[in-house]
């Protein structure tokens, strides 16, 4: 055990300092071919040790492993006038978080308590985008990604740990066909996508199902910054998904998020949100959380932290100290809901040059949970109402920074950063 420690330690803590004790920002890595093609890209992944405890100890809880998480890349290739760019971003959890990963809390994908991995093809997208003189735009994007409702993924936000509502706040890894329209501060989006999630994270037959679902999301931004940006933006979301032939679903969101520089070279990002999820036919068994998150970041400090209060299913599952306790059949009978009140804090310090940025971090977490319907209580489920958990490790970014996932077209951070600004001011070609 003490092996263990000492390998970690070295990884989190010592290995920074070889790199540079100053942090710069790095770029992402970009490659010009010879008739204006553009490919951009950055990859990241997080070596941490996860240890919870509960109050009574000697339950399933009381547990430590350690993980590779996070493990992805992000890829971008454009044509010349960003008309045509492909989105791909592949994810390797299959590969190194195949039996899961300890998240309290946090359920989805038969997976409970623990967060699962994400399917191969996390992002692989193909846009056409539009452009006017208007300071406006259309596009349309299709494939395998993101569905326009919600928020952003929590792969790309401060905390390490997702939260509970990420089944409630985002749809992802589904095959979908997006439309997005924006004019000066409004963006218009919606969506048409198959309801039913991959199996696995090599499972791509969620295809079958495509047409069966719709979302749309509006969203209104403030402060436009001397970068052409915006601080704030408030969004509303709404989702009607069909998980298989008699499970239909509602899903709201509405959220306000700032992200901006301060003064000093200080960055804050801020995120407030509302989900609810509404099965048909049943609107007094639907589950909701409310979730607020910051980080401010000065030089190489990044202190965090998030507070959610939400409510979850509970399903049948295996019992005891066995790997089935943080496992449920998708078909698994619902037992009833909990509610929880999850607080997170975290601090990260940033080292690294234009390649490579390393942030060693420690993020702890408070649970408290309690009985919301049905036959469950906390002591039958984990025998503790009250749990924590620590997690140390470090975020490894090579070749850029992330960028925010499932936003495709016109809306895509990293067309934004490589020439949207230039060409928001071309005229769209005369029709014939």
């Amino acid at each position: 055990m003490k092996s263990r420690y000492a390998t970690i330690c070295m990884l989190i803590w010592c290995f920074p300092a070889s790199v540079g004790a100053q942090a710069t920002k790095h770029k992402m890595f970009s490659m010009t071919s010879g008739d204006g093609w553009l490919l951009t890209g950055m990859a990241q992944a997080r070596p941490i040790l996860t240890k919870s405890w509960s109050a009574a100890g000697d339950t399933p809880f009381d547990t430590e492993a350690l993980y590779l998480t996070h493990t992805s890349a992000m890829l971008n290739l454009e044509s010349p006038s960003r008309r045509f760019v492909l989105r791909f971003t592949p994810n390797f959890e299959g590969l190194t978080l195949s039996d899961g990963e300890l998240n309290i809390g946090s359920w989805g994908n038969g997976f409970i308590d623990s967060r699962h991995p994400h399917n191969l093809f996390h992002e692989a997208m193909v846009s056409f985008n539009a452009f006017d003189s208007g300071g406006g735009g259309f596009s349309l994007s299709a494939g395998k990604g993101f569905v326009p409702y919600g928020t952003d993924d929590p792969m790309g936000r401060p905390p390490v740990k997702y939260p509970t509502n990420h089944h409630l706040s985002q749809v992802l890894e589904r095959f979908t066909l997006n439309a997005v329209w924006s004019k000066g501060a409004w963006i218009l989006e919606g969506g048409v996508f198959g309801g039913s999630h991959s199996q696995g994270p090599y499972d791509l037959s969620n295809i079958e199902s495509f047409g069966d679902s719709w979302s749309t999301r509006v969203t209104r931004r403030f402060g436009k910054t001397a970068m052409g940006g915006w601080s704030w933006e408030l969004s509303a979301s709404h989702a009607r998904i069909h998980h298989g032939k008699s499970h239909k679903n509602a899903l709201y969101n509405g959220a306000l998020r700032f992200d901006a520089p301060v003064e000093n070279g200080q960055h804050i990002y801020g995120l407030m949100e509302y989900s609810r999820s509404t099965p048909a036919g049943n609107h007094e068994h639907g589950y909701w959380s409310f979730l607020t998150e910051a980080q401010w970041s000065t030089g190489s400090h990044t202190p965090y932290a998030r507070f959610e209060t939400s409510i979850r299913p509970e399903f049948s599952r295996g019992g005891g100290m066995e790997p089935s306790f943080f496992r449920y059949g998708h078909h698994a009978k619902l037992k009833g809901a909990t509610g929880w009140s999850i607080l997170s804090l975290g601090y990260g310090f940033t080292s690294g040059g234009n390649s490579v940025s390393i942030t060693p971090f420690v993020e702890g977490q408070i649970f408290h949970v309690t009985s919301a319907r049905g036959d469950v209580t906390p002591m039958n489920l984990f025998g503790a109402e009250r749990l924590a958990a620590l997690t140390v490790g470090a975020r490894l970014h090579f070749g850029g920074d992330p960028m925010r996932m499932g936003r495709y077209g016109i809306l895509d951070p990293v067309t934004s950063m490589t020439g949207m600004t230039v060409m928001s001011n071309m005229q769209m070609p005369e029709r014939r």
